[in-house]
């Protein structure tokens, strides 16, 4: 006979956002499970901007497999309202997910909010606020879900305390996406990749994974502060977008440079830019006793590379691998979305404050995010930043 603290939690999402990476996302939760395995997931509510014939076809194509029973509805309002679900996942275009998150707020929803979770750390501090002061055991959590793999778990728990005083980062999300000839062709033109109404621009598409890095090296201090900033912009025909961006962090012990791209370093026209295999680390950690490098993508690391310094030439050389166990790996920040719903609601629903995961981190980064926007004149409309 099953108990309840062996009874696993089945996780019910909705979905805000059919997007590129929502498809990742879904096949990620629904991929096989052993039966231990204390998590469930299931797609029960999705919003649609398209037909709902189209949202039931995009469901289908991810073989979801209670795809007839998925509630569908043609407005992310009356999903929020009124859906069946524990959580929403947000991945609309970055100038939507602020007043989109806040509508699941009021609405006492749990919230999962691709990244960066806003345009700037204000509208961020302001979901934040809200969050907690709510009842009920709502949760929000910004989807920085390379900050749940098993590399980066025993980078910041295992290692970089045996590494020494970190004194030197080097962070880099570089990814030929486009080009100058590339970016005006039909295809590009309606990417939202161009489109600087829907955020698009190398600072908020990579750097925010880049910044991610610099922040779990140095260690999560607010001692750390942008100190100098400066972009290349590409031009897309109607708009300029930021691309070739150089950032440098200095706290008391130590710096980060971090430099973003969509048009370096590579050819454009490999069909999947994330496998092509670099000729440098993508993420450098330069401590007093050893040096950690991370192989490209630094979105999703899978190999740790350890040079211990030792006395003369006592150097010794370790390679530390930490695949992702399944998938792309989205699931695994899946999963401390559903614990922490399922921790809030062992309490009174109608006692518990709202939960920020990861407050902290994701609030530095967006100030981060915008000291730098600032020195390096990248800006967008005052409504998508409005709070």
């Amino acid at each position: 006979m099953s108990t309840a603290s062996s009874t696993p939690f089945t996780c019910r999402w909705a979905l805000l956002g059919l997007s590129s990476i929502a498809v990742t996302f879904v096949e990620d939760l629904l991929l096989p499970r052993n039966d231990s395995d204390p998590i469930r997931h299931e797609i029960a509510c999705v919003s649609t901007t398209g037909t709902i014939d189209r949202a039931r076809r995009w469901l289908e194509d991810r073989k979801v497999p209670n795809a007839d029973s998925v509630q569908v509805f043609s407005s992310s309002d009356e999903m929020l309202a009124t859906g069946q679900f524990d959580v929403v996942y947000i991945s609309t275009p970055h100038p939507l997910h602020y007043q989109a998150a806040r509508t699941a707020l009021h609405h006492q929803r749990s919230v999962l909010v691709e990244k960066p979770a806003t345009m700037n750390r204000a509208q961020f501090l302001q979901l934040a606020s809200e969050a907690k002061a709510q009842k009920g055991g709502v949760v929000l959590m910004e989807a920085m879900w390379t900050r749940y793999l098993p590399a980066i778990q025993f980078l910041q728990k295992d290692l970089l305390p045996r590494i020494g005083t970190v004194k030197r980062v080097f962070s880099d999300l570089s990814v030929p996406i486009m080009d100058a000839q590339s970016v005006a062709t039909p295809e590009m033109a309606s990417s939202r990749l161009v489109d600087k109404q829907a955020g698009a621009g190398a600072m908020l598409d990579m750097g925010v994974y880049a910044l991610t890095w610099a922040d779990i090296a140095l260690g999560g201090t607010d001692n750390t502060k942008v100190v100098y900033a400066d972009s290349i912009p590409l031009p897309t025909g109607t708009a300029l977008i930021d691309d070739i961006n150089t950032v440098l962090l200095k706290n008391g012990e130590g710096v980060a440079i971090i430099t973003t791209s969509l048009s370096l370093a590579g050819s454009s026209h490999a069909k999947d830019k994330l496998a092509v295999e670099k000729v440098g680390p993508a993420v450098k950690i330069e401590g007093t006793k050893a040096q950690v490098s991370v192989p490209f993508p630094l979105i999703r690391p899978q190999e740790l590379q350890i040079e211990w310094y030792g006395e003369a030439e006592d150097v010794k050389k370790e390679t530390v691998s930490l695949p992702v166990e399944r998938g792309w790996g989205l699931w695994y920040q899946a999963d401390v979305m559903a614990k922490a719903i399922q921790a809030q609601r062992a309490t009174s629903q109608k006692e518990v404050s709202g939960a920020v995961i990861g407050e902290a981190e994701s609030a530095r980064v967006l100030g981060w995010m915008d000291a730098a926007r600032k020195a390096a004149n990248i800006a967008y409309d005052a409504e998508a930043e409005a709070v």
